[in-house]
C-alpha cells in the first residue's frame, strides 16, 4: 500500500503520476499543461473517492470490534462522512504497514491501531464517543393488544427498560392513550396506533408508521387475543374464524412485517403470547386452544427461519392471569387447581417478556415456550 508523505493528494499526484507528462520547469507546451491538469483533476477526485470508501468501511470494522451486538444499532442521519473526517483517518491509519510496525487495513490486529489514532482527534474522539454510546441507543417495541391486561403491563415495563413503546389498539382508544401517557411519563417516547392484526393492509400500515417515526424496530410482542368460548358441538363457524383470524393469523400477519425489517437490521427480538390452554387444552375453547397451539408451532418454525439473521422468536404461555379475559370465570375454584394456589398478575407475565425482548443474557435463546401458569401445566410438553 502507498505510504503517505503528508503532502496534498494534488501535489502527490503531480509528483508521482504526472511527471512524465508536465515539465515542472516550464518547458511543456500550453496543451500539454491542459491535459495534465484536467487528469490532476479527475485522479484527485478518484483519490478522495477511494480514501472514503476505505475509511468507511474501517470504521465499521472498529465499530463491530467494539460492540458486536451493537452495530445493529448503530444509525446516525448524516452520512459517515459527515460524520467523521474519514479521508484524514484513513490517511493516518494507513501509515500502520506490515514492516512499519503495523498490520494490513481489515485485520483483526489493525482495529486497535484504528482506535488508538481515533482517540488522538477531535474527530475520533466524537467517533469513539459514538461507539461507546451505541449500546445505549433506546430500542423500539411494538406491543399488540398494548392498552389492556398483560399488553399493557408489557408496554409499560418495556418502556421502564428503556424502550420506546408503539401501543397498539383495536378499539380502545382512551385506554391506550393513557397507556402513550404513562409511558410519556418515564421520559420515554410512546405513539398509540389503531389497527385490527387480522387485517394485513391495517397491519403492513402500523408497520410503515412505526418505520416512519422510529426508523427501525427492535422488539415485537404478539399480545393482540379474543375469546368467543363454546362447547365444540355448539360452536358457530363465525366464533372459530374469529379466534383463529386475530389470535392465529394476527400473529403470522405481524411476524411477516417485522421480520422484513429485522431480518434487514440483523437484530431482533419477537416474543409471541400463548397460552397454557394451547398445550394442555380447555372444554368450551376448542378455536382458543388450537390458535394458541398454533402460535406455539409458528415460534418455533419463525424461529428456525430468523435465527442466522441474529433475530430471536418465542413464545410465552401464561396460565390463568388476572385481566378482563378472567373476569365472570369461577376464580375461587380456578385457583383451588393451580399448585401455587392463585391467579397469576399482568407484571408477572409482563416480566417474562422484558427478559425475552431487551436482556442481553436472553440473546441466546430462540425457539422455545415459557409457561407461566403457577404450575398449572406441570408435565405437559410445549
Amino acid at each position: 500500500m502507498q505510504q503517505y508523505d503528508g503532502r496534498a493528494p494534488e501535489d502527490q499526484y503531480a509528483s508521482r503520476n504526472l511527471g512524465s507528462m508536465v515539465n515542472v520547469n516550464g518547458s511543456s507546451s500550453k496543451r500539454k499543461k491542459q491535459v495534465a491538469a484536467s487528469a490532476l483533476r479527475r485522479a484527485a477526485h478518484l483519490h478522495r473517492l477511494v480514501e472514503s470508501v476505505l475509511a468507511a468501511v474501517l470504521v465499521r470494522k472498529m465499530l463491530l470490534f467494539a460492540n458486536p451486538a451493537g452495530i445493529a444499532t448503530f444509525n446516525v442521519s448524516k452520512p459517515l462522512s459527515n460524520v467523521f473526517d474519514l479521508p484524514r483517518i484513513a490517511r493516518s491509519y494507513i501509515r500502520a504497514r506490515p514492516g512499519a510496525g503495523g498490520s494490513l487495513p481489515g485485520s483483526a490486529s489493525a482495529i486497535p491501531t484504528l482506535r488508538a489514532r481515533l482517540r488522538r482527534s477531535a474527530t475520533g474522539k466524537a467517533a469513539c464517543g459514538l461507539v461507546a454510546s451505541v449500546a445505549d441507543v433506546p430500542k423500539v417495541a411494538l406491543v399488540t393488544g398494548g392498552s389492556r391486561g398483560i399488553g399493557r403491563a408489557v408496554a409499560l415495563e418495556l418502556a421502564r427498560s428503556g424502550c420506546d413503546v408503539v401501543v397498539n389498539y383495536a378499539s380502545a382508544e382512551a385506554a391506550a392513550s393513557e397507556v402513550v401517557a404513562q409511558i410519556q411519563a418515564m421520559g420515554r417516547e410512546a405513539i398509540a396506533v389503531k389497527a385490527d392484526v387480522s387485517n394485513q393492509e391495517q397491519v403492513e400500515a402500523m408497520f410503515a408508521q412505526t418505520v416512519e417515526r422510529f426508523k427501525r424496530l427492535d422488539v415485537l410482542v404478539n399480545n393482540a387475543g379474543i375469546t368467543r368460548d363454546g362447547l365444540l358441538l355448539r360452536m358457530k363457524k363465525e366464533q372459530w374464524s374469529q379466534v383463529i383470524d386475530l389470535n392465529l393469523t394476527g400473529v403470522f400477519l405481524c411476524l411477516q412485517a417485522s421480520c422484513k425489517l429485522m431480518l434487514k437490521q440483523r437484530s431482533g427480538r419477537i416474543v409471541n403470547i400463548s397460552s397454557v390452554v394451547g398445550q394442555i387444552g380447555n372444554p368450551g375453547q376448542a378455536n382458543y386452544a388450537a390458535a394458541k397451539g398454533g402460535v406455539l408451532s409458528l415460534t418455533k418454525a419463525a424461529a428456525k427461519e430468523c435465527a442466522s439473521r441474529s433475530v430471536t422468536v418465542n413464545a410465552v404461555a401464561p396460565g390463568f392471569i388476572a385481566t378482563e379475559m378472567t373476569h365472570g370465570l369461577p376464580l375461587d375454584e380456578i385457583a383451588k387447581g393451580i399448585p401455587l394456589g392463585r391467579l397469576g398478575q399482568p407484571e408477572e407475565v409482563a416480566g417474562l417478556v422484558r427478559f425475552l425482548a431487551t436482556d442481553p443474557a436472553a440473546a441466546y435463546i430462540t425457539g422455545h415456550i415459557f409457561t407461566i401458569d403457577g404450575g398449572l401445566a406441570i408435565g405437559a410438553s410445549g
